[in-house]
């Protein structure tokens, strides 16, 4: 047997996470006559060092749209601009492109607020009240405007093997705008596909 694509069977974080969510653990085995009882453990502590690493690493990959609508169009548009599969999946592990830190800080905010009100935040007595707050120079999105992730560009580097010299120049510098635009693009439009099917539309 010989192996045409070795590439064919990568799968990304998000794959994993939705099959082992959708996979609970089965109750081990109960000893019958004498048959060596199966030992988990090891199966047992994969699931737990990954779930670790997914709350604590990647916890926007939950947030991911259906794979078989989000990865399998966003791969090929992303061969398109001359990108391996691990490159394409690279992107999409780090959520490249997409939003990720927005609804953390909208939870620790959320969590601020509730000790406001229950007394129980600091004093910010001594805080300047007209210091800039979110964005840049005090700017704070429109509302249902997502913030743009300010590492995209740098990490994206990391994931695309000789990116300078793939993409020399301002077209290249655009085509690299283009893939992560790409991937937005693609995961709003698999959100949309997704909450459609499931009658969860806003009129």
């Amino acid at each position: 047997m010989r192996v045409l694509d070795p590439q064919s069977a990568l799968l990304t974080t998000s794959e994993v996470h939705q099959f082992l969510s959708q996979n609970p653990p089965r109750p081990p085995p109960r000893k019958i006559g004498s048959y060596k009882q199966v030992n988990l453990k090891d199966y047992e502590r994969l699931r737990d060092d990954f779930e670790h690493y997914v709350t604590n690493t990647v916890p926007f990959i939950a947030r991911y749209p259906p794979p078989e609508t989000f990865i399998k169009n966003v791969v090929p548009r992303l061969h398109a601009f001359g990108l391996t599969k691990t490159e394409a999946l690279g992107l999409i592990n780090l959520g490249l492109g997409l939003p990720r830190g927005q609804q953390q800080q909208q939870n620790a905010d959320e969590d601020d607020q509730a000790q406001d009100v229950n007394g129980e935040g600091d004093n910010n007595d001594d805080v300047d009240d007209h210091a800039p707050a979110d964005g840049v120079d005090g700017q704070i999105p429109a509302e249902g405007e997502e913030q743009p992730e300010p590492d995209d560009r740098q990490f994206l580097s990391l994931v695309i093997e000789e990116l300078e010299e793939r993409f020399p120049g301002e077209e290249g510098e655009a085509q690299v705008q283009q893939i992560l635009e790409t991937m937005r693009e693609e995961y709003n439009r698999a959100h949309a596909a997704h909450a459609s099917a499931n009658g969860d539309t806003k009129n």
